[in-house]
């Protein structure tokens, strides 16, 4: 396996991530190869979407053999052209935030504090891609979490969000459904997701976060209710974990400066 990048664009994807992989091949650092089926011939592997199975099995064989993977999915904020990534895990790891450099982060925030603490719980859904890579039946994580929730909760309202444009109800929550996640927020005391984006929203919004994996996992493990100081700092991290089309050079540094490839 030689140094550099090999740049895999494997339809079909969402309009989306089209343009931002197209954005991604024209600003292609010297050397490196774009490819429509895996090669695996340079150290580091770039591609789109690493939830569906199919690029889980290419994913597990480049880093089996050695490789590093810079892996880009939908984005934290700006959701119509940019995306984030993440190297050789699904999403960033508390290592990985930890490059950060010092100074300002990427973009600002404005912090915020929507939280209620008599308010209800929101239960974040997982999507079918999810539900298929963890090797999940649909719903059995949402129901097992539903009923810790009210265990814990008794007599506390539990409000549903589920994953993707379908309002699939819940059995004993209200739905918000159809809302910004910023008013599905609005009110709530605890926000309990598996790896959901909502829990970024959530840093921003100032509602606690209880969450098994991604990126909120390195602030919200554990500390559930972290001070605005830490809030802040984590999402100063996360900023240069993602990425907009017109920032695709930028993003190839990056991704060079993190995985030390030539």
């Amino acid at each position: 396996m030689r140094d550099g990048f090999e740049l895999l664009i494997d339809p079909p994807m969402t309009t989306r991530a089209t343009k931002f992989m197209r954005a991604l091949a024209e600003s292609a650092p010297q050397g490196a190869i774009v490819s429509h089926a895996y090669g695996g011939r340079h150290r580091v592997l770039a591609l789109y979407g690493p939830g569906a199975p199919r690029r889980m099995a290419v994913i597990s064989q480049h880093l089996a053999r050695g490789g590093r993977v810079a892996m880009w999915d939908m984005g934290y904020w700006n959701r119509e052209s940019a995306m984030r990534l993440s190297i050789d895990d699904m999403h960033p790891t508390a290592e990985q935030l930890a490059r950060a450099p010092a100074g300002p982060g990427r973009r600002e925030f404005a912090l915020r504090e929507d939280a209620d603490p008599a308010g209800p719980v929101l239960l974040v859904g997982l999507g079918a891609k999810s539900v298929v890579a963890y090797g999940l039946q649909p719903m059995e994580w949402e129901r097992a979490r539903l009923r810790e929730i009210k265990a814990r909760f008794p007599g506390r309202a539990i409000c549903w969000r589920p994953k993707g444009d379908k309002a699939v109800p819940l059995a004993g929550t209200s739905l918000r459904h159809g809302q910004s996640i910023a008013e599905a927020l609005q009110g709530c005391s605890l926000v309990v997701a598996r790896h959901s984006n909502v829990a970024v929203d959530a840093c921003v919004a100032g509602v606690p976060v209880e969450c098994d994996d991604g990126a909120a996992a390195a602030l919200y493990r554990g500390n559930p209710a972290p001070s605005r100081e830490e809030r802040a700092e984590f999402l100063r991290r996360l900023s240069w974990w993602e990425w907009g089309r017109k920032e695709a050079p930028q993003a190839w540094s990056w991704i060079r400066e993190v995985t030390r490839c030539a």
